[in-house]
């Protein structure tokens, strides 16, 4: 899609959007072998996106192409030729051989980044958490010192977090879509 292999999941869509609207097959229907092309073209761009665009997807490419980079033979020190002067049979000692069972790729874990813009606010991150927790200490301490208020104060919290704990995917999904509309 002619993006670089960093780039954001934004410009990637930024320019899958590009390619789509400029590629797609209802713009070039003049005769049948221009939209034949242009439905090629498109079938690219789509399984391009269908890779970028998916987190799981793009680390398994780049995965892949970080290991599709690594030279896979090494070349032989000039005058190193059986036949020629100077070959002595010897091993390089700077020589590891090439093992394609084990993984020797230069992807690093540690710098994957999620590749979607969306998420969750941090306070509605912890907020269905600490409310539970309150909320049973509220009523366990509660119920044992027999103080009706901390019974009643718990289950409203209770109630407050599985609330928040069905309202968070929906802000969440939310926010990511409101991002993709504003692209």
């Amino acid at each position: 899609m002619g993006v670089d292999p960093s780039a954001s999941v934004d410009d990637i869509r930024q320019a899958y959007l590009l390619l789509a609207r400029r590629e797609h097959p209802d713009l070039h229907n003049e005769t049948e072998a221009s939209r034949s092309a242009a439905e090629e073209t498109m079938r690219g761009i789509n399984a391009a996106w269908a890779v970028l665009g998916d987190a799981d997807e793009r680390s398994s490419y780049d995965h892949d192409r970080l290991r599709r980079l690594r030279p896979t033979t090494i070349a032989r020190p000039p005058g190193d030729t059986p036949g020629r002067p100077g070959f002595t049979n010897q091993p390089d000692p700077n020589w590891v051989p090439y093992d394609n069972s084990v993984d020797h790729s230069e992807f690093d874990e540690r710098f994957d980044r999620p590749i979607t813009s969306g998420g969750l606010p941090s306070s509605l991150a912890v907020a269905p958490v600490m409310s539970l927790i309150s909320g049973l200490v509220a009523v366990i301490a509660g119920s044992l010192i027999g103080v009706d208020a901390a019974v009643n104060f718990g289950l409203v919290a209770l109630i407050a977090s599985s609330v928040l704990f069905l309202t968070a995917p929906l802000v969440a999904l939310s926010r990511s879509r409101r991002g993709d509309r504003l692209n």
